[in-house]
């Protein structure tokens, strides 16, 4: 008999499965820039709970993929950013991220079909091993038929993340943080950045580096090639600015 964790414990369960009623999840983005002069080009939404759930978001998501409520908060979190898309500047896109278990799922893929106008990106992240790479690809070839772009997450980290880029061949390739921390004094890491900045560049796909958190950070970066950014150093998530309207 295994042992419970704290994560999956009746009590984390009962929360979850609060939050799933009442919507208690407030989104938080974060801007993806230019590294040479600090224009935002798109905005990654990062699920947040409300204080008085007490809950991580890392340990929230797992611990709902492990008692089977992971597509329905992944679905929640996505309703949530989206409903702020009429704060997105003109000319930026709005990422989300989801699981392969939850953009085979015929409600989320109805949401993204639903908002397909608006210049929205997936963030494909991986949780488990894709055993159905064709059905996968069925579903990204059909969102970005209609406009959505196809992105895969935390690229250099993970046992999917290239198998990924492989067979999706997405419009959006995220460096993981762990080849970006540090760059500005690593020749391995160097030389790896510059290898994915040259394959992006030949597959037409965008390159955005995660977790720029220092100066030096972001000079190598564009030394190297790469000119999209996210991390501290640019900007934390929070909520979107509110948008002039017009008198």
């Amino acid at each position: 008999m295994t042992s419970q964790t704290a994560a999956t414990s009746p009590a984390t369960i009962e929360i979850l499965q609060a939050v799933l009623r009442s919507e208690a999840i407030e989104p938080m983005f974060q801007p993806v820039m230019r590294l040479s002069d600090g224009a935002v080009i798109a905005y990654e939404a990062l699920a947040r709970f409300h204080k008085d759930t007490c809950l991580n978001p890392d340990i929230a998501f797992a611990a709902a993929n492990e008692a089977g409520l992971g597509v329905e908060l992944e679905l929640l979190a996505m309703r949530r950013a989206f409903a702020s898309l009429d704060l997105v500047p003109e000319g930026a896109y709005l990422s989300t991220n989801l699981s392969v278990e939850a953009i085979l799922d015929p409600r989320v893929q109805e949401t993204l079909l639903a908002h397909a106008h608006r210049r929205i990106a997936v963030e494909l992240t991986e949780h488990t091993q894709v055993f159905d790479y064709p059905g996968l690809v069925a579903i990204t070839e059909q969102l970005r038929a209609y406009g959505i772009r196809i992105a895969v997450d935390d690229a250099g980290a993970g046992f999917a993340s290239l198998s990924h880029i492989l067979q999706l061949r997405p419009d959006i390739i995220k460096l993981d943080i762990t080849l970006t921390s540090g760059i500005d004094i690593d020749p391995v890491r160097m030389a790896l950045a510059r290898c994915l900045a040259g394959f992006a560049s030949d597959i037409g796909a965008m390159l955005v580096a995660e977790g720029v958190e220092t100066e030096a950070e972001r000079e190598k970066l564009l030394e190297l090639g790469i000119r999209l950014g996210q991390g501290y150093l640019l900007g934390r998530p929070a909520p979107l600015p509110q948008r002039d309207r017009a008198i």
